[in-house]
């Protein structure tokens, strides 16, 4: 009898673990739902509009506003083609997408934002700076009162055991899908073993901040360099000049433009070359001054020039140039975002996107509370 009951036992233990791993989704998927205050019903909505678009990542909807207008998009496109479109049930159910979208909208546009880190799923990417040791990439194992993370890596090599972590301040950079990117500093309260895999215990955090989007590191310098009037519509990159030019002082240098201090009064819009060496490297940089800054009582001129051409060899003498420059935590952060670009891309995810413009169609919603939304579905199948 009593090994009946263990076998009962282990049988509903596995019926139970089939049904969490066939249904881990549809679970997941609810329960971000709930935390994020949705009402089990509005819940229930958004999950049977994802199936209904065949939404890869159901999850989407939480945090992505061109998920959303492309699943309303496609409620319109199917109600058109089915003649019900202005149908009464087709209104409003359009409307309470319309209401989804505008709460999602405020996540996306930062009034609202991610919260908390212990909303992170399993598996997100890591960007990890520990401050004077460089950037490490790492992976959420699991998300509860601590975070747990897969042992930081860099350039695919563990570079320091668990232990040489713990006490360490650190600052984490990711890239949510569909969302943003976001930074937050924490600290590692100690290391072990979880699931099999060396990892790290960290604090979770509500403090986060988005991050902007990674611009070209600059830096101070003090370059003297000939400046050349371009004055045809398809210049030769390839061509030194010796003649025409007009001293200037470079005052800071990026891969893509630099300021540029010159005698006389400046003016915008105008396209010119810059010549100059660097480290005994010739540069010659194409492009087009943007902005000026006029000081009358000098007589001189601050020109923000934006590079639109430089040879690949002589761009990498420029970053070298720089990177040398900056300060260490400088470069970090800048490997650090354009290591969430590139989780940005692996997501799906791109600028276009997140920016796209609204369906056609959502500027008229009718709202009724007490609509179901199972037959409209039907219908507009």
């Amino acid at each position: 009898m009593r090994v009946l009951i263990i076998i009962a036992a282990l049988l509903v233990i596995a019926v139970f673990i089939r049904l969490m791993v066939v249904f881990k989704d549809k679970i997941a998927f609810f329960s971000t739902g709930l935390e994020n205050q949705f009402k089990f019903g509005e819940v229930s909505t958004l999950w049977r509009l994802a199936k209904h678009c065949d939404l890869e990542d159901p999850m989407a909807l939480y945090v992505s506003v061109p998920a959303l207008n492309r699943c309303i998009s496609d409620v319109i496109t199917k109600s058109r083609h089915n003649g019900t479109e202005n149908s009464f049930k087709i209104q409003n159910f359009l409307s309470k997408l319309y209401k989804f979208r505008t709460r999602i909208a405020l996540v996306a546009d930062g009034k609202r934002g991610l919260e908390s880190t212990k909303s992170l799923q399993k598996d997100q990417r890591l960007r990890i700076i520990l401050p004077g040791k460089g950037v490490f990439f790492s992976r959420i194992l699991n998300s509860g009162h601590e975070m747990v993370i897969s042992l930081p890596r860099q350039d695919n090599i563990i570079k320091y055991r668990g232990e040489e972590w713990v006490n360490q301040d650190i600052h984490v950079y990711f890239w949510r899908k569909g969302d943003a990117g976001y930074v937050f500093d924490t600290t590692v309260v100690k290391s072990g073993i979880f699931l099999g895999q060396e990892a790290l215990f960290i604090r979770n955090s509500s403090e986060l901040l988005r991050t902007q989007k990674r611009q070209s590191i600059r830096c101070e310098c003090k370059i003297y360099a000939q400046m050349f009037m371009i004055k045809t519509a398809t210049p030769d990159f390839n061509a030194v000049d010796d003649d025409g030019g007009f001293k200037c002082l470079l005052e800071d240098i990026s891969e893509d433009g630099a300021l540029i201090r010159i005698g006389g009064k400046g003016r915008n819009n105008v396209q010119i070359k810059l010549q100059f060496t660097l480290d005994e490297v010739f540069i010659m940089m194409f492009g087009v001054i943007r902005s000026v800054e006029y000081n009358a009582a000098m007589n001189q001129s601050r020109l923000h020039f934006e590079c639109t051409h430089i040879e690949p060899a002589m761009k990498n003498a420029v970053l070298s140039f720089v990177y040398n420059v900056i300060p260490q935590e400088q470069k970090e952060m800048h490997e650090a975002l354009a290591g969430t670009e590139e989780d940005m891309k692996e997501a799906g995810d791109t600028e276009e996107t997140l920016n796209q413009n609204l369906p056609e169609g959502m500027e008229v919603p009718v709202f009724d509370p007490n609509q179901s939304e199972d037959d409209i579905l039907k219908e507009i199948q």
